[in-house]
């Protein structure tokens, strides 16, 4: 209780050196506290740094099966047409974990076995030449499709039906699918990137 007349702040005297240290700890705590608050009155938020688009490249054209494959290990995979996967043309550069537009599709896989490019947006993981289905690993790329091809962007590359796997619609046969036979296109029309 306040008496008229008397200051707010503990007296120095009467109890002595114990009085004297709560009031100026309970003083210095009143002062942090609001600094504190004066601080975190005054900090504005970092602002969040750019989406930088994300790729990869040492994608490439499987000229056997006419496959999306990747090409960055010291093995190439194993190739429908047998043996591994024999590299032809560019070099892709595909974009990952990206949005997805109405001109992007995502859920485009590696397969870890084949090492093709698969689509993994199904309940069943499709057809892999390395026996069984394909199993995804890694990045979940967000492929584009039905835009014009450029200079550095080729069109007609193609799900395909049967196996899942993105492969070249560009000749006249269509390579050799490890579900028997030829790939079956079906859906959109990518147009992908390369250096």
């Amino acid at each position: 209780m306040e008496q008229s007349g008397t200051s707010a702040m503990p007296s120095t005297t009467g109890s002595g050196r114990r009085t004297f240290l709560r009031g100026a700890v309970g003083a210095t705590a009143v002062g942090l506290a609001g600094a504190a608050g004066i601080v975190r009155a005054e900090a504005a938020p970092a602002p969040a740094p750019a989406r930088i688009s994300a790729t990869q490249n040492n994608w490439r054209f499987c000229q056997k099966c006419f496959v999306m494959y990747f090409w960055g290990y010291p093995t190439d995979g194993v190739c429908p047409a047998g043996g591994s996967h024999s590299a032809q043309g560019f070099n892709f550069v595909l974009p990952y974990d990206v949005p997805e537009t109405p001109t992007a599709q995502r859920n485009w896989r590696f397969c870890q076995k084949c090492y093709s490019m698969y689509f993994w947006g199904y309940p069943t993981d499709g057809v892999c030449p390395s026996f069984g289905a394909h199993s995804a690993q890694g990045f979940n790329f967000v492929l584009p499709h039905d835009v014009p091809e450029t200079p550095t962007q080729q069109r007609n590359w193609r799900f395909c039906q049967k196996c899942f796997s993105m492969y070249f619609w560009g000749y006249p046969t269509d390579g050799v699918c490890p579900a028997g036979g030829a790939h079956s296109a079906q859906g959109y029309n990518f147009a992908l990137p390369h250096s």
